[in-house]
């Protein structure tokens, strides 16, 4: 999920309403019993969701959570709202343990990717590598972070949703696919305007071979957002 274009929405603050009443939408067409989001905050920082828990359920009985965490910042530019931390939680309801960890940090702090899942089981196979690796939590397989995708290409709340539903074979309200889908197509619109951004020069070349014409700027290309197009 993110917020629309500036030009259409006014300031930080406006967007981030926007923002919390998509993502409230989206778990309302999804989920009977879905939470309120309300965006909180002031200046550059807003946050969108903190720790508001989707009940999951098969055939109305309740088995697992979703908790939604969704921190939000003004962008490089400071004109455009970015995601600064999001985390999608998927918690066993018996014993209230965590099961699978959808997370993203836009500056992690740790040498770990900034989108990544990680999934609280046991596998034999897997921690003897680790062992034999040297690794320091060979039987702790949270400690794993898979990356997914980077600052750009990464999950959406979208697919974490689909998946609970269609692998994983939760309850979801009639047309909920249909919600997903018209989400996930307006998310992932936002993440290429925002990928353009990183190198324009790229998307320039593409255009042009689309049958476009493209100007460049007097002072040129701008230059690659080297480190967005590099981080893990």
């Amino acid at each position: 999920m993110a917020s629309r274009n500036p030009a259409d929405t006014g300031n930080l603050a406006e967007r981030a309403d926007d923002f919390a009443r998509d993502v409230h939408n989206l778990l309302a067409a999804v989920f009977d019993d879905a939470p309120t989001i309300t965006a909180r905050g002031h200046g550059d920082r807003y946050v969108i969701a903190d720790k508001d828990r989707v009940p999951l359920t098969v055939d109305g009985e309740l088995l697992a959570t979703l908790t939604i965490k969704l921190r939000c910042c003004a962008d490089r530019s400071g004109h455009y709202l970015a995601v600064d931390e999001s985390a999608y939680i998927l918690t066993a309801a018996l014993d209230r343990t965590p099961i699978l960890r959808f997370e993203y940090l836009r500056s992690p702090t740790a040498r770990v990717p900034c989108a990544h899942i990680q999934v609280h089981a046991h596998r034999g196979a897997l921690s003897h590598v680790l062992s034999r690796a040297g690794h320091s939590h060979p039987h702790a397989m949270e400690r794993l972070h898979l990356p997914a995708g980077g600052p750009r290409f990464r999950f959406s709340l979208e697919d974490v949703i689909e998946f609970l539903l269609e692998d994983v074979c939760f309850d979801g309200r009639h047309g909920w696919r249909q919600a997903v889908n018209a989400s996930r197509a307006k998310w992932r619109r936002l993440q290429i305007k925002t990928a353009v951004r990183d190198s324009p020069q790229a998307a320039a070349e593409v255009l042009e071979k689309l049958g476009y014409q493209v100007t460049p700027p007097e002072s040129g290309h701008p230059t690659d957002a080297v480190g967005k197009l590099t981080m893990w």
